[in-house]
């Protein structure tokens, strides 16, 4: 039997964002890129900086060192996942400034990101 964790990451699809905390406390809003039978797959909304998750939330060590852990799944409101997919695009397709300027959307979605995920943790069972 899994426990509640396991199938939260299980439920876990391709287009979902969600929120990792690296081994120094950064919060990383995630977009999932790809998912596996045994991996999660996905890109630091603002840096693009892309990691593995093994399916217990882990990666291994990251780019640059560290290591980062998956502590929410929850979905954001429809607003503001669309914000995001927007900002992981801008960032993605930008080359040079103005193309990285930020929106007040994007601007309160990274301000606010932490406080709704940390509300909705994943179950430490």
């Amino acid at each position: 039997m899994s426990s509640a964790r396991e199938r939260a990451l299980d439920g876990v699809k391709a287009g979902d964002m969600i929120f990792g905390m690296g081994a120094g406390g950064q919060e990383k809003l995630l977009l999932v890129y790809k998912v596996d039978r045994d991996n999660i797959f996905t890109r630091h909304v603002t840096t693009q900086v892309k990691l593995k998750f093994d399916r217990s939330g882990k990666t291994g060590p990251a780019p640059g060192g560290g290591h980062c852990t998956i502590v929410s799944v929850a979905p954001l409101p429809p607003e503001e996942h669309a914000v995001a997919i927007g900002l992981d695009r801008k960032m993605r397709t930008g080359k040079e400034c103005p193309d990285f300027v930020l929106t007040k959307e994007e601007i309160q979605l990274i301000l606010t990101k932490g406080d709704f995920y940390k509300a909705r943790p994943l179950p430490n069972d």
